[in-house]
């Protein structure tokens, strides 16, 4: 998928998380001066072979000195290959690409169906627990990112 997102101008970093998942971020320099990735992923939600099911996620992250934030801009537990999944994306990134920093988030709301925040937390070890996880990760990808430039 690589070569899919780089022939149209946007740029494509793997990770792979602590549990071993392998998670696929896009970039372009707008997004990165808006402090946005777009996450996306496929991942086995049951591996039993009566049950066996997946699910594709996509998702915008970003965070702020004191939150963590993650968009759903998609959800689906059908199989979903390269060029839909292309299209999702650079649809999103399109759509960001054209806010502010003053408008960001609530951009983001709009052409999400559901997000989550750090805030979201009970009690304050927990928010400072996910937000430090959230912000790791970004800054790991961003890492990735700039050595590969």
């Amino acid at each position: 998928m690589e070569k899919l997102f780089e022939r149209n101008n946007i740029g494509y970093q793997l990770f792979v998380d602590e549990d071993g998942q392998d998670i696929h971020f896009a970039y372009t320099d707008k997004l990165l001066a808006l402090n946005v990735l777009i996450e996306f992923y496929t991942a086995v939600t049951d591996g039993s072979e009566e049950n066996y099911e997946e699910e594709t996620v996509v998702a915008a992250i970003t965070y702020t000195e004191k939150c963590s934030y993650s968009f759903a801009l998609f959800h689906s537990t059908n199989v979903i290959g390269p060029l839909l999944l292309y299209r999702i994306v650079a649809d999103a990134v399109h759509f960001i690409e054209q806010s502010g920093k003053t408008s960001l988030l609530e951009d983001l709301a709009e052409i999400s169906t559901g997000g989550t925040t750090s805030d979201v937390m009970d009690n304050k070890a927990d928010r400072k627990r996910v937000y430090d996880s959230d912000v790791w990760r970004f800054t790991s990808v961003l890492d990735l990112i700039k050595q590969k430039r």
